[in-house]
């Protein structure tokens, strides 16, 4: 990289320097700078045309890894502004600018050039934002404005932001999509992206749009897409989400075909049936609570201990959870896989139209729920499916048999870290496709935690068939 250290004087006559090290950078300001620098969102309504003020640089020094580094450029004067996401400031936006004291212009552009590669900062993207005002807790505008649009703005990305006006409107939105965007970003929570990937399949050209890349920035109830790509200490974390939209890599994701009569439906989370449905959409009147609901529905749902009347079918690959756990074990997060590749522009056609066949695996004891699906975490409280891998090709299929008040209370010490996994009343496949035939009408079936009706579905892997951006090349999970 030549020089490692960079210094600057910005206009104000305050100093920085950048020191760049082999894993991270340190910025060093010989004193606190609290200079404020105005910056709006590109919908002025949103903020009714005020100004929100934004750190610039706060703090004596500041460390971060290069993937941390949002922009860093150098204008034919020679004056370099650099924007990075610092953790000791609550991963806020922060810029350091002024003109190089110990270097040339040219060797300033060298400095800068190595950073940038360090970084692994790509072109600037464009991107198709939608914002969904009314999802969670009703905070995704104040979060666009002050975490989500300042980032994008800095990183040169070109943003289409569109605000979410009605149920479905994303499922409007991707069927007549123009599909020059390079990755479409969802300020929402889980349901946006289901909306955007069954409005794909409606599109007419469904292998392309369906490859678009989904970014989710958290700001719904159910945030679990994200959970998974930036794992549980920063899955929730808005300007981390933001920064994987600039700089995350395509990764490959399975989607499962689900057919419920003659409608086809695309999930890419979960499928819940029984109890698990039951905290799911019977807990709908609580969204207002974040994902704190499903903690509330579970026990609520223990009051009642309903068995799930039902018939399962599986077409089971595996079912030697030591063998799953060494498989999820051996995956690495730096480590890329091979995609499987799609041509012409028709989705792959229903495998199993006809329900089940005669070699799949028939599961009818006294069941609790039926849970299937390839995130481990559902919630920050429930990691349903720690062994669940975004691109293996299989749907993990989980059957909980109905087991006493207590035992179910016990199963929530560690639910979050996975322990019911090894339950021996927990049983656990890998399966290529399952069919739910329930033997009541009452209840809940709940996709991708949507509501869907009381009948028999029948739902197959389609793997590696969308993309979604990731800092790394499979979940970040530790079990």
């Amino acid at each position: 990289m030549g020089l490692m250290e960079l210094k600057l004087e910005d206009k104000d006559k305050q100093s920085s320097k950048i020191v760049a090290e082999d894993t991270r950078v340190v910025i060093r300001t010989p004193k606190a700078n609290t200079t404020k620098k105005a910056s709006r969102s590109c919908k002025s309504c949103f903020n009714r045309g005020n100004y929100e003020p934004i750190d610039s640089v706060v703090g004596h020094e500041t460390h971060l890894t290069y993937y941390r580094i949002v922009s860093c450029s150098i204008n034919i004067e020679g004056y370099v502004h650099l924007s990075v996401v610092s953790s000791q400031h609550d991963n806020k936006l922060m810029s350091f600018e002024g003109n190089p004291l110990n270097m040339s212009i040219e060797q300033a552009r060298d400095f800068l050039h190595g950073l940038r590669v360090k970084a692994g900062i790509p072109r600037a993207r464009k991107l198709k934002v939608l914002v969904n005002p009314v999802g969670g807790q009703g905070n995704a505008i104040r979060y666009y404005n002050e975490r989500v649009f300042p980032i994008l703005r800095s990183s040169g990305c070109t943003v289409d932001l569109q605000m979410l006006e009605y149920k479905l409107h994303a499922f409007d939105i991707a069927k007549e999509m123009d599909l020059s965007y390079d990755a479409i970003v969802c300020v929402s929570g889980d349901g946006a992206v289901h909306e955007v990937l069954n409005g794909f399949l409606h599109h007419q050209n469904p292998i392309k749009a369906i490859q678009t890349p989904l970014c989710p920035i958290p700001a719904g109830s159910g945030n679990s897409l994200s959970l998974c790509l930036l794992g549980l200490e920063e899955g929730f974390d808005i300007s981390l989400a933001t920064l994987n939209a600039i700089k995350g890599h395509a990764m490959p994701l399975d989607l499962f075909s689900i057919m419920q009569g003659n409608k086809r439906t695309l999930s890419y989370l979960t499928q819940a049936t029984g109890l698990m449905a039951d905290l799911d959409i019977g807990t709908e009147d609580m969204r207002w609570l974040g994902d704190t609901r499903f903690v509330i529905g579970y026990v609520r749902s223990l009051v009642r201990n309903a068995p799930c009347p039902c018939e399962i079918y599986i077409k089971v690959e595996h079912d030697d959870k030591n063998q799953m756990v060494n498989w999820v074990r051996e995956r690495h997060l730096d480590t890329p896989v091979p995609v499987p590749q799609y041509t012409g522009s028709e989705l792959p056609k229903v495998q199993y139209p006809n329900g089940p066949e005669f070699d799949w695996e028939k599961v009818s004891d006294d069941i609790s729920y039926l849970y299937a699906g390839q995130v481990p975490w559902v919630s920050r409280d429930l990691k349903q499916f720690p062994v669940s891998m975004p691109n293996d090709g299989f749907i993990d299929v989980a059957v909980q048999l109905n087991v006493s008040r207590m035992q179910k209370i016990k199963a929530m010490d560690g639910a979050e870290n996975g322990a019911m996994f090894f339950d021996d009343s927990l049983k656990y496949y890998k399966a290529k496709a399952y069919h739910f035939k329930p033997l009541q009408t009452d209840g809940y079936i709940s996709i991708d935690g949507e509501s869907a009706p009381i009948l028999p579905f029948t739902v197959e892997i389609m793997p590696s068939l969308a993309r979604v951006l990731s800092p790394y090349y499979t979940w970040n999970n530790q079990f």
